[in-house]
């Protein structure tokens, strides 16, 4: 059988012909078999993947993240951040979307800076790059969305998709650490209970969303346990003296169920609750750099980088999957570490001459 896919032809035997032979529908087969592999079964396949719109596509793909995912504010969130590119797609279908097409929808989320406007090269340069980097994010989730398709078989072919190629060094490593100071002032203007959510976020370095949702059954005495998450595995996050302290007074008398760090409601605190209460401490806390709660977490490996951990343990206490993560957000941290070593460590050279060359050199 031969079969054109848009760019050339492809060649597939089917089988034996049943001349000399049995028609076993496998290996040998007889004209109706062929007819029925050749013509009527692509058919179908053909008409099953071209009413397939786009808005349909997306609609199964959260269908299925439902099933799968653990986060529903996640998948809400998300939902949210493509509606454009639905609404854009619309009842095109999803066999017929071109890689043109795509990536002049995704290029259009990319907004340059007006030129009238008086900032430096080098500012607007970081503001194109943020850009960049948010459409690169958007895209992402629209293209799971289409892989998802072809991974389903509603489509034959991904190409269009994916010759898109993201753009390139767009992502930034977070350049915002609260120092020790800095930290004490934030908790100082914290109300309760953020305050105690901030307090744990700079003991643990936490995801949000594992933080969030600890139970008073996580709280092991000396430990946490974090369920599976973002990278699929639970681990557990030893704590320091102080931190065992806080949790214990935390879990005190409380059933395993409950959640530990619960919002003044006793509900899971929700993301734009979170945002909300940091803004408020940071503006109280008259803190000189502005910080979003995220920070917390990149500033407990970077006090930690400032002890001079080494990145192994940085990596294995943030449950990062290998050491590469640490390496990025704080290699400028590492790099004092590996001076201070270097100081320590390396020996002194001093220019020597032999005593031959003493003696010649006198006489």
């Amino acid at each position: 059988m031969r079969r054109f896919n848009g760019t050339k032809y492809h060649k597939r035997e089917l089988g034996h012909a049943d001349d000399g032979l049995h028609a076993d529908w496998v290996r040998v087969l007889s004209w109706p078999d062929v007819v029925q592999l050749a013509i009527v079964a692509p058919a179908r396949a053909d008409a099953f993947s071209s009413k397939y719109s786009v808005q349909q596509c997306i609609a199964d793909y959260f269908e299925h993240r439902r099933a799968r995912c653990r986060s529903r504010e996640s998948i809400k969130i998300d939902e949210g951040k493509v509606r454009r590119f639905a609404e854009h797609f619309a009842d095109v279908q999803v066999s017929a979307v071109t890689t043109i097409g795509l990536q002049a929808w995704r290029d259009r989320l990319v907004s340059q800076p007006a030129a009238d406007v008086d900032i430096t090269e080098a500012k607007r340069r970081d503001m194109l790059r943020a850009s960049q980097g948010t459409a690169n994010r958007l895209w992402a989730i629209c293209r799971a969305a289409l892989n998802d398709a072809f991974r389903t078989g509603r489509v034959h072919t991904d190409l269009a998709w994916r010759r898109i190629q993201p753009f390139q060094d767009v992502d930034e490593a977070r350049k915002r650490f609260l120092s020790v100071a800095e930290a004490n002032k934030l908790l100082g203007a914290c109300k309760r209970p953020f305050r105690d959510l901030v307090q744990a976020a700079l003991l643990t370095g936490l995801r949000p969303g594992e933080l969030v949702r600890l139970t008073i059954g996580q709280f092991q005495g000396t430990r946490l346990e974090v369920s599976a998450g973002k990278t699929g595995k639970s681990r557990f996050v030893p704590l320091t003296t102080q931190g065992i302290a806080v949790f214990k007074r935390r879990a005190k008398d409380r059933p395993p169920a409950d959640l530990l760090l619960p919002n003044a409601d006793m509900k899971l605190w929700m993301r734009m609750q979170i945002a909300r209460a940091m803004r408020e401490a940071v503006t109280a806390a008259n803190l000189d750099t502005p910080a979003v709660f995220y920070d917390l977490r990149p500033s407990y490996g970077s006090l930690l980088a400032n002890a001079q951990a080494n990145d192994a343990t940085i990596a294995h206490l943030l449950g990062h999957a290998d050491t590469r993560m640490t390496r990025r957000h704080y290699a400028h941290l590492l790099d004092n570490v590996a001076v201070a070593e270097l100081q320590a460590k390396l020996p002194t050279f001093k220019a020597r001459r032999s005593r031959k060359d003493a003696v010649g050199s006198r006489v």
